[in-house]
């Protein structure tokens, strides 16, 4: 054999597509459809008879409060903490309603000031939604947007699982993508969570894609979704290192990259990351028309004291105007307001966090069987490292690890939903483990697949619709959550609309409510009495002592104190040992009281 023949081999196998253990022929175009048809129609009908039966949740009066302005107006001064793409996507149903009111002349009255980012921007957003418009009519038309994203990420999650594992393990991969209970929490709500979940994966998925098999469409799949996560939310930037080291491994270990080829693939995702960044904001600096309206968070004490060097690179780069003012000032008021936030973690409080939190977190809402998946495709991928592990380890463990591993030294612990990103990381890594199960000897194996898929589907059957006040059975369950977590992994203000119901059932007229959320309760034609911890609508003058003998409805994240002193964590106190008369989609809790208990 010549020289130049052995030379060769190398590039050839390092160009083919990574291989796996006995992987079956791929299936043809029909059983594919068939399978992405059916998971399409599960995946909507379930998220859609869910969402319909909640109320909004805590951020997403603002977020279509947000996309709406942007569209309508091009006014982009509403809610500066994210960036405007998924909160634009979400609004675009609104464009083609009729009669939709909005006056964004009070914006223009309202000094530029932490006042307007902190408060009365969530005025704005409330009067936009509850006063001025039908809510549930914006709500859900926003919300079969996010659900959109759904399909979009369970498409994206098959088509890796099928091209890296075969048919028979995407298949499954894509099940339990449908009953995953923090996906379907969060794949039905208008916030940029999810959004930027779909976004970061597609963004992964092409990077493997690439740095196996480089051409023109794989790379052009990468930079899309790169873009699009970064114009989606500030947590997005997490991309940028995720994807230097695959990139590298490409070059240097797989060498199906050539150095300059992976140059230029970086400088191409900067480069259109910035354009596009301009380009949602509408290539204007200014947040608005109005030239006298311009954001400067870098000189409020509250932000220098806490993130000194960021406010000094902001205004760097603001008095240069290399970004849109509205886009730098959001990432540093951010940032800002991340290094102080209460938190509950098992009865303790914080105000800068637990470093194991999210672990925590992780092992209670996750079904016990998808972890159980996920510990055997750890295990695969350890026995089969040869075969599949380097992949493995660059394109789904370094990616989980960096995400989970940068979430843990934040400060900001208030849900499950900040780790979204690496769920369906999992449960890539989970189909390995599902794979396995399959192929082993006799039917040993797809029998212990079969009692995971059941005890899984009883789980989530067990908390379905109230996907997001989901755990699981090692804590016993959704009942038992709010002991552990509250805020957005339980109780985000979603079940004003199920308590009404259940004021309805039980011929209950009035009802003392200590509610956490920014629906509003005269929405749904609930009246009574509004006790301390209520929200920030009503108001100071309108907040009591509760009318008894009565009904007392408490939000749990409320009876938590979390976001109380220490006398009105006291107040809820003797609440919160009693058992209560109902439990509203486990985050509401409803008591008869005869008499006072503080």
């Amino acid at each position: 054999m010549s020289k130049s023949r052995r030379e060769k081999r190398p590039r050839e196998r390092a160009t083919a597509p990574p291989k796996t253990a006995t992987r079956p022929a791929p299936k043809g175009p029909r059983a594919i459809a068939v399978a992405l048809l059916t998971f399409a129609a599960a995946f909507v009908a379930l998220d859609v008879v869910s969402y319909t039966q909640k109320s909004a949740t805590w951020d997403e009066p603002l977020h279509v409060t947000s996309g709406y302005v942007a569209l309508a107006r091009h006014d982009y001064r509403v809610d500066p903490e994210h960036p405007p793409f998924l909160r634009m996507w979400a609004a675009l149903p609104l464009m083609a309603m009729q009669g939709i009111k909005l006056d964004t002349s009070i914006i223009d009255k309202t000094p530029p000031s932490m006042d307007w980012a902190m408060a009365k921007q969530f005025d704005f957003g409330h009067q936009f939604m509850y006063v001025d418009n039908d809510a549930d009519r914006l709500l859900y038309a926003a919300r079969f947007m996010v659900v959109v994203l759904g399909v979009v990420l369970g498409v994206l999650l098959f088509c890796w699982v099928n091209e890296w594992l075969g048919f028979e393990a995407a298949v499954v991969a894509l099940a339990f993508y449908t009953i995953e209970p923090n996906i379907a929490a969060h794949s039905s709500l208008i916030t940029t969570d999810f959004g930027v979940t779909c976004f970061i994966f597609g963004a992964v998925y092409f990077l493997w894609r690439t740095c196996c098999r480089p051409s023109a469409l794989n790379v052009a799949g990468l930079t899309a979704f790169f873009v699009l996560a970064v114009i989606s939310k500030y947590s997005a930037l997490i991309l940028g290192p995720i994807v230097v080291f695959p990139l590298a491994f490409a070059t240097l270990r797989l060498r199906t990259l050539k150095l300059m080829t992976a140059l230029g693939i970086l400088a191409l995702l900067a480069s259109t990351s910035w354009i596009a960044i301009w380009a949602v904001y509408g290539f204007r600096y200014m947040p608005s028309a109005s030239d006298s309206w311009l954001l400067h968070f870098q000189d409020q004490p509250l932000v220098l004291q806490r993130v000194p060097a960021l406010a000094g690179i902001v205004n760097w780069i603001d008095s240069r105007r290399l970004l849109p003012n509205i886009f730098t000032q959001g990432f540093l008021l951010g940032q800002a307001k991340a290094q102080v936030r209460g938190a509950f973690l098992a009865g303790d409080y914080s105000d800068v966090g637990w470093w194991y939190y999210f672990p925590v977190a992780f092992l209670i809402k996750t079904p016990v069987a998808l972890i159980l998946l996920l510990a055997g495709g750890m295990a695969a991928y350890v026995k089969r490292w040869r075969l599949w592990g380097r992949e493995g380890t660059v394109f789904v463990v370094l990616p989980i690890v960096v995400y989970l591993g940068t979430a843990m030294t934040a400060r900001i612990n208030i849900g499950l939903r900040h780790i979204l990103p690496i769920y369906p990381l999992v449960l890539v890594a989970a189909a390995a483990g599902a794979k396995e199960l399959l192929a082993a000897k006799r039917s040993r194996g797809r029998i212990v697949l079969g009692v995971l898929t059941l005890f899984w589907l009883l789980e989530f059957g067990r908390a379905y619709p109230n996907n997001l006040a989901f755990f699981n059975q090692l804590v016993g369950g959704p009942a038992n959550g709010s002991k552990y977590l509250v805020d957005s992994n339980l109780d985000w203000g979603q079940d004003l609309k199920p308590l009404k119901g259940w004021m309805d059932r039980n011929g209950v007229a009035n009802i003392n409510l200590a509610y956490f959320g920014s629906a509003d309760p005269a929405y749904y034609h609930i009246t009574g009495t509004y006790l301390p911890g209520s929200p920030f609508f009503v108001p100071d003058r309108s907040i009591s002592l509760p009318q008894l003998p009565g009904y007392v409805a408490v939000s749990v994240t409320v009876l938590s104190g979390v976001y109380f002193d220490g006398r009105g964590r006291a107040f809820y106190k003797a609440l919160r040992d009693q058992e209560p008369l109902a439990d509203i989609g486990h985050s509401i809790h409803v008591y008869w009281a005869e008499r006072a208990w503080w």
